[in-house]
This record gives structure tokens, sequence and C-alpha cells, in this order.
């Protein structure tokens, strides 16, 4: 996670492999959860349910292309219908080495858009920004 200068922020503990959680301070405060989640991830994606809050914005590497992944998309989709949750997609495959689209948010309590960072990375990720 990058933020920009000057904007407030708390960690909140999370003993998940993996996973940053921090609230954001300000006139519109919100839960920001960064993840990376890997297919050898020790953790459901319920374990992240009692982290959301009524606005929230989960980030992150889900190594599911929900378009293209089958069973393990729809396993993650489901459980973010349950938790009420919106997907936001970026405009562009975000994996280097595939045309996958693995990075990418889930959003509740308002809307934002995101999109691919194309320039130069040390990552096999483009970044996603909003």
């Amino acid at each position: 996670m990058l933020m920009k200068e000057g904007i407030s922020i708390s960690r909140v503990p999370c003993k998940l492999p993996n996973v940053c959680v921090v609230d954001v301070k300000g006139e519109d405060a919100f839960r920001l959860i960064g993840v990376y989640a890997p297919d050898s991830k020790t953790w459901l994606w319920d374990d992240l349910s009692h982290f959301l809050s009524k606005k929230c914005i989960i980030y992150g590497d889900f190594n599911v292309d929900i378009m293209q992944d089958g069973k393990k998309a729809e396993i993650l989709l489901q459980w973010a219908d349950d938790q009420f949750l919106a997907q936001a997609l970026p405009n562009s495959s975000t994996s280097l080495r595939s045309d996958r689209v693995i990075d990418y948010a889930f959003v509740r309590g308002f809307n934002i858009d995101i999109q691919v960072y194309n320039g130069n990375t040390t990552s096999d990720h483009r970044p996603i920004l909003s």
C-alpha cells in the first residue's frame, strides 16, 4: 500500500499472513485492506470478514481471474456477494506473464475506479491505482 503524504492512518492488528489492514482517517474515513493471496494461502476468504467495515476497500493480488478461473472465481465472488462487496476491476490485464486480471479490488460503501499503471515496475504485476 502506498498512501499520499498527509493522510492519517492507523494499523489494525491482523495475524493473517500477507494481509495488511489500516483505518484511513479523515472526513470520509474507511478501512483499507491489502491482500496477497497465493494459491498456497493458509486462510479462507471468510477469515477477512471480521476486518470489513461499513466503508471499506480490499485491494490485492487475489490470484483469481474472475473471468477465467471457474470454481475458484465462484467461491471468491460468492464470499464477496455475501459480504455486500462490489467488484472494481481494472481496464486491462495485471499480470506481465499472462493475459490475466488477478489484481483488483472489492468495495463496500462507496464507488471507486481503478486502472493499471503501465510504467516500469520491478514486479511481474502491473500496479493498480485509484
